[in-house]
Order: C-alpha cells, then sequence, then structure tokens
C-alpha cells in the first residue's frame, strides 16, 4: 500500500494534499500556475459560453498572447470548441472540471481557510470555493456547483431534501444533475415563498431539484410571513399538515443565510419590527429566524415550515451562503450550533476568521 493510500485511510488526505502542493510549490511552481490559469478559463467558459478571447483576456487579467497559447491547448485536448458565436465547453472539458474541483481548495489554499472555520465552529465539514461572491457573481455560480455536487452525494434511497430560497440555492438547483441510482428521494420547500423572483423561491428551486435528479417533490402554496393568528389556522389544513409533515422529517437541509436588515426589507417587515431588530441588534438571518452576533435568536417570523426543534432530527442541515458583505451574518448563524457544514467563499471565510 503506497503512502498516500495510508494518509487517505487514516483520513488524512487533506494533509496528504497540503503536502503534495507544498512540493510542487517549491519544485514546480510554474505547474501550479499553468493549472491555474487552464481552470480558471475552463472556469469561465462554463459559465458564460460562448464566450470570445478578448473576452477571457479582460475578465481574467491575462495577455492575449497567454489566452490563445492556453485556448489553442484546451482546444487540442478536446477540452474545448470554437463556433462562429465564441468558445464552448465539450462533455470532455465538463469532466475535466469537474475531476480538477477537488484539489481547488488545495491548489488555491483555501483549505486552511477552511479548516480554521470548521474548528471556531465545530463543524463537520467546511468548503470554500475561491473568490468572493459579493464582488464577483461567477463566484456565486462555483457555490452553486459546489453545493449541487456535495448535495447529490448524500442523497440516499427513501431521503427527503428540504431547500429554502434564495440566488445562491438557485445557482444549487441549475447545477443539480442526475449523479445517483438512488430511488424514493422527496425534495420540499423548507419554507412557503417569499416573494422573490419565481425561480428564486424555496417551492422553484425544489421542483427543479427534483426534476434534475429524477425524485419526488411537494410544494407549500403559502407565503413564508403570516399572520401568527393565520399560520395556526393554516396549520391544520389537512392538505398543509401533509406537506408539513415530509418538510419536518427531512434527513438533508440546505439553507441560505442572509443579513438581518436585508432579510427583514426582503420579507416586508413593518417599521416596529425594523426597530425591534436594530435594538435587539440582530444581523443575521436564516429560515425566518433572526440571530444576534452571539448566535441567540432574536426574532422570529410567523410562518408555516421546517423549526429549529425540527432541526434535532436532521443529519445533515448545510448552509450555503458566501461573499464578504455576509461575513457577520454567516458568523451569527453558525454561533447557534445548529449546522453540520457550510459551503462558503474566500470573501466570506476571510471575514469570519478575522
Amino acid at each position: 500500500m503506497s503512502t498516500r493510500d495510508v494518509n487517505v485511510q487514516k483520513g488524512r488526505k487533506p494533509d496528504f494534499m497540503n503536502h503534495v502542493f507544498s512540493i510542487m510549490e517549491r519544485f514546480a511552481p510554474e505547474a501550479l500556475e499553468i493549472m491555474v490559469i487552464r481552470y480558471q478559463i475552463l472556469r469561465q467558459v462554463l459559465h458564460h459560453q460562448p464566450v470570445g478571447r478578448r473576452q477571457l483576456g479582460n475578465t481574467l487579467g491575462y495577455t492575449e498572447r497567454t489566452i490563445r497559447s492556453e485556448v489553442d491547448y484546451l482546444k487540442m485536448r478536446g477540452a474545448i470548441h470554437t463556433t462562429s458565436a465564441g468558445i464552448c465547453l465539450t462533455p470532455y472539458g465538463e469532466e475535466m472540471l469537474s475531476e480538477i474541483d477537488e484539489f481547488i481548495p488545495f491548489l488555491y489554499n483555501t483549505q486552511t481557510l477552511a479548516e480554521r472555520v470548521k474548528q471556531k465552529f465545530n463543524l463537520k465539514e467546511v468548503i470554500v470555493v475561491p473568490g468572493d461572491s459579493y464582488l464577483d457573481n461567477t463566484v456565486k455560480k462555483d457555490l452553486g456547483m459546489t453545493a449541487a455536487r456535495h448535495v447529490n452525494k448524500l442523497l440516499f434511497a427513501g431521503c427527503t431534501l428540504a431547500v429554502t430560497g434564495g440566488t445562491t440555492l438557485a445557482e444549487m438547483a441549475a447545477a443539480m444533475c442526475q449523479g445517483n441510482n438512488t430511488a424514493d428521494i422527496l425534495v420540499v420547500p423548507a419554507r412557503g415563498g417569499l416573494g422573490e423572483e419565481m425561480e428564486q423561491q424555496a417551492g422553484a428551486i425544489a421542483a427543479r431539484i427534483a426534476k434534475a435528479i429524477g425524485a419526488q417533490y411537494r410544494l407549500l402554496h403559502i407565503p413564508d410571513n403570516l399572520e401568527e393568528g393565520t399560520a395556526e389556522i393554516l396549520k391544520n389544513d389537512v392538505h398543509i399538515q401533509r406537506v408539513l409533515s415530509s418538510i419536518k422529517s427531512s434527513n438533508i437541509l440546505v439553507h441560505g443565510i442572509g443579513p438581518a436588515m436585508e432579510m427583514a426589507n426582503r420579507r416586508g417587515l413593518f417599521a416596529p419590527e425594523l426597530f425591534l431588530l436594530e435594538q435587539k441588534q440582530a444581523v443575521g438571518e436564516a429560515l425566518r429566524y433572526y440571530f444576534d452576533k452571539k448566535g441567540n435568536i432574536v426574532y422570529e417570523v410567523p410562518g408555516i415550515g421546517l423549526e429549529l426543534d425540527d432541526l434535532k432530527n436532521t443529519s445533515e442541515v448545510i448552509a450555503v451562503a458566501g461573499g464578504s458583505n455576509k461575513g457577520e451574518a454567516i458568523q451569527a448563524v453558525l454561533n447557534g450550533k445548529r449546522n453540520t457544514m457550510l459551503i462558503t467563499d474566500e470573501g466570506a471565510a476571510t471575514k469570519i476568521c478575522s
């Protein structure tokens, strides 16, 4: 058995990979540089195809000569092809990107950052993608792709997957594909609609994921922010009870995180509620709950869906959120000690660790 096999067997793969990339950095730094350039080109083509060489150069900041040389190489390898409209990714190119994704945290040295976040909040796993989605919307697509890949790995026969809404989870839904042979999977929204654009609502995201992986889905056709009395009446409806039962027995939850005041305004909270949030120093929001810096719940919006108490029976609680503007909000929610995994970006992770 090789040294690498031993390290992987002992659960020390991250240590081994860090060692490998450290050696490469000393002995062949030009190889790492080429890997980064080719990865960035393939990634840009994936997200923006068809795309021209000039656009690639302007976006990535490389010279025309470098772009031309690397594009020619990738074309020769069968990773891309050119059309009259621009450069597009081939199935082989998509496969190459999928294979290298495992090494990106080590290539960009975000693995160290991920370990710091993992230890700080005692999480089962943390993945940090390079970049800052607050400054570069392409990074949000990377977050969605990474989340989709890891959720696909977690799915099992007979499981129920619950999802919330938002732009990042919409990207995750767009990136989901048939990656397993499991049966009887049910996908449900963790809550009602927030009044967002249709494709960003929890129900639409649940339906899109279900269709992508060949699963069943159930929807909750109610708004997320209800008056308390209305919410209690609706909970007695037989049809809602049936959907609610599935939601509350979810095995896997994937949810977003937002800055408290931004989410309050998106929900259309009234002035007294906004004043209360400011008074209570709320900084983060998830699943209709508002958290202060220490992770204490300072306010809850009445509604129907997954409650925090239900998470005791949820084996995987995955937060997917990034952007340097969300660092404080993510930290507040993680301080609540209810998540098992975080998928974020470099911008947010750096803020969290600062």
